[in-house]
């Protein structure tokens, strides 16, 4: 919960994904005008991009560096490491 994440005025990929779900529920349903329902499909494309971008840098994040055998640095996911397999 206390992560030091930013407080800017991106949304969490949580609240994004609620605030999404409402705007096309109300598109959806034709809820308001069609000044309104503009506006709702604006805001949807920027939280879609948004959300995007957030899922990118939180994959990686789960990334890890590991030099192989033959000195060659790959990325893998975190906590596949040779423990799992048996390595070396």
């Amino acid at each position: 919960m206390g992560k030091s994440e930013p407080a800017s005025d991106a949304p969490t990929v949580e609240m994004a994904l609620e605030e999404l779900e409402r705007l096309v529920g109300r598109l959806e349903h034709g809820e308001g005008d069609l000044e309104q329902a503009l506006g709702d499909f604006e805001r949807g494309v920027h939280l879609v991009r948004a959300c995007a971008d957030m899922l990118t840098k939180m994959e990686l994040r789960v990334q890890q560096l590991v030099v192989t055998e033959d000195g060659e640095i790959v990325t893998e996911p975190f906590g596949d490491d040779a423990g799992e397999d048996g390595g070396q």
